[in-house]
């Protein structure tokens, strides 16, 4: 088997540590090349051990360290976080690497496009074992972003898998279902609903391309009911608050008492306005997280169903408050919105309906026992649900709302019959069940979101994407980012592991670049000059 440049490397630096003559004649006999080889070999080693540490990086466990430090930094920093070429190189410099590894930003970038060649070779390697079991159920959510071209994502809400990400000429209806028709149709995938701002591009990939029902994203939906009436109370807040500041500093430095009082009569006036507009932007922040406590499978209260009418109905005074305070500040606009959102109503209730259907149809799969589907719908699903709003939630006053609900649907599973009834083997299998059908609903597209904000940032630091980048970037999502329980989107989705993604560039990559030797290579140092003269 013939070696590489870097094993033959190694394979002299051993000699010459074993040879205690350092013939040159005896190193070649003993490896099995040209003693002009072996020279060479010894110039080089000469020429790289510069550092006190250089000669670790001659043993085979050093070599095979240096290749994972290299590929480790290149692919974390140089491919997933967008450090430049030039960056990196300064770094190997800097930590005496140069010298053993081609650290040029032209090597460091060829070396990037072999890795991304290998990332892309692991998704076809994968491709087999990333086929849907048993028609298994999804939940979609698409959008898209803009970088001179759009790019369209079509996401996995609950596992965060990415189906598509691609840049294309425009984010028509007939572009979207060509995306689609590269997976969709050759699988038993199974859509029971999609979420979206409400595009029509999208609505019409729902509804024709999936076959399913389109819902209405409550992210978008929050956001364009809060903007006109969140901002207008944010402008008269400061401008009411630098008056106050003015006035303060006028009445300190009134000398006469009349013009004293007046200014004084001013600032409490002024003050008041402050104090009215904070209270209402307390009502406003109010009456929006009431809008998100609401907009759940289960009341808040009682973990009751919550289908269209309750819902309407638990959504009148939230949207009867802002429809007051849109009269007050924003006008026409905040009254706009308001009525925009409460036309969107249907469509929210669409996806809780929609969810409701696929839990009464997964469990029908399982049991066909009623006492035992009573039970899992009435207490034990509303217990696990609330207790995942509780871990996902970040605003202390909405954890707490979810906190409660969770506490009392504890104690509603407790107190029920069927509770103490099962064995641990069979509470623990229905927890997992609940767990699984709960990360179903989703009511938002935030994780679509979330990924066209990383684009944005990706796209500012490296101005641009190719297809290839794109690509890998995409795959290190599904199949390297992972969540705080340790499972990648893959994982979450497929239901069994992956082969690790940078363990498998590491085993596909034999050999790194070597150092170019430069004009001043001659000047090596005395004492190498003296262990091997030419």
């Amino acid at each position: 088997m013939s070696l590489t440049i870097r094993e033959r490397s190694q394979k002299v630096a051993e000699c010459i540590k074993t040879d205690a003559h350092h013939r040159i004649e005896s190193i070649a006999s003993a490896i099995g090349i040209s003693k002009s080889s072996v020279h060479r070999h010894q110039q080089g080693i000469a020429r790289r051990n510069q550092y006190a540490e250089s000669e670790l990086w001659e043993t085979t466990s050093g070599s095979s360290w240096l290749k994972r430090l290299v590929l480790g930094v290149l692919y974390h920093f140089g491919i997933k976080h967008g450090i430049g070429a030039e960056s990196l190189s300064e770094f190997f410099k800097s930590v005496h690497l140069a010298t053993h590894v081609g650290s040029s930003a032209s090597a460091l970038r060829d070396l990037k496009h072999r890795l991304e060649a290998v990332i892309v070779s692991y998704e076809a390697a994968q491709s087999k074992q990333c086929q849907p079991l048993n028609k298994p159920g999804i939940c979609l959510g698409g959008d898209e972003t803009f970088f001179g071209l759009p790019i369209l994502v079509l996401v996995e809400l609950a596992s965060g898998f990415i189906f598509t990400e691609v840049e294309c000429e425009n984010r028509q209806y007939e572009t979207w279902r060509h995306q689609l028709e590269q997976w969709w149709h050759a699988s038993a995938w199974d859509c029971h609903f999609m979420v979206s701002d409400g595009a029509r591009a999208l609505v019409k990939l729902a509804v024709s391309g999936l076959g399913t029902v389109s819902v209405a994203d409550l992210f978008h939906g929050m956001r364009a009911l809060a903007r006109p009436i969140g901002s207008a109370l944010g402008r008269q807040l400061a401008q009411i608050e630098k008056q106050l500041d003015t006035l303060q500093q006028q009445v300190n430095q009134a000398t006469y008492e009349a013009k004293k009082q007046t200014l004084t009569s001013q600032l409490e006036m002024l003050a008041q306005q402050y104090q009215q507009l904070e209270q209402d932007q307390h009502t406003y922040r109010g009456a929006l997280a009431e809008i998100s406590l609401t907009v759940h499978p289960f009341t808040l209260d009682a973990s009751q169903w919550q289908l269209f009418d309750a819902l309407t109905t638990q959504l009148a005074a939230p949207l009867a408050t802002l429809s007051k305070l849109a009269k007050l500040y924003g006008g026409d606009t905040a009254q706009t919105a308001v009525d925009t959102f409460q036309a969107q109503i249907p469509q929210l209730a669409t996806g809780i309906h929609a969810w409701w259907q696929w839990v009464t149809q997964a469990l029908a799969s399982e049991t066909q026992e009623t006492d035992l589907q009573n039970w899992v719908l009435t207490a034990l699903l509303p217990w696990v649900y609330w207790s995942q709003q509780t871990d996902k939630t970040r605003k202390p006053h909405l954890k707490a709302r979810y906190q409660h609900a969770a506490s009392e649907a504890y104690d509603r599973l407790m107190a029920h019959t069927m509770t103490l009834q099962l064995d641990d083997t069979q509470r623990q299998y229905w927890v997992h069940w609940c767990q699984w059908m709960c990360a179903k609903y989703q009511r938002t597209s935030s994780a679509v979101e979330g990924r066209n904000g990383y684009l944005s940032q990706r796209h500012h630091v490296n101005r641009g994407f190719s297809a290839q980048s794109l690509k890998v970037l995409t795959i290190i999502h599904n199949f390297d980012l992972k969540r705080s329980d340790g499972t990648t989107a893959a994982q979450r989705l497929f239901g069994h592991t992956f082969p690790d993604l940078f363990e498998w560039i590491l085993s596909n990559i034999n050999e790194l670049p070597m150092p170019r030797r430069s004009s001043k290579a001659h000047l090596v140092n005395p004492l190498h000059a003296e262990l091997f003269p030419a």
